[in-house]
């Protein structure tokens, strides 16, 4: 009988994580575009992993180009996991690759 009352409980404390914050479909697209090229370019595509805990949210420059940080792990051709850190430059409309620069953050 105690069990099922903790029940109502435990689902109230888990509703109260923190909200998920929506992404315009702008974002997601640049986003999705940067993580595609990652993938692409990967030596074990299907190693890869993201951190979505928190994810850095994608920000608009002066000229409408967007940036999106993104931080993963790979492993290499060894199967030896490593941590990135991306930085995807990508056009006003989220669709075009303009630039990506890629470094280890140990």
């Amino acid at each position: 009988m105690k069990k099922l009352s903790l029940l109502p409980m435990m689902f109230a404390l888990a509703a109260c994580g923190k909200p998920a914050v929506a992404e315009n479909p702008l974002d997601a697209a640049a986003r999705r575009t940067c993580m595609d090229t990652i993938a692409a370019r990967a030596t074990n595509s299907k190693s890869i992993s993201y951190d979505t805990d928190a994810p850095s949210p994608v920000t608009h420059g002066a000229n409408g180009q967007l940036e999106v940080p993104l931080k993963f792990s790979a492993k290499n051709e060894m199967n030896i996991a490593s941590t990135m850190q991306a930085r995807c430059v990508v056009s006003s409309d989220g669709k075009t690759l303009a630039g990506i620069t890629v470094k280890d953050s140990r």
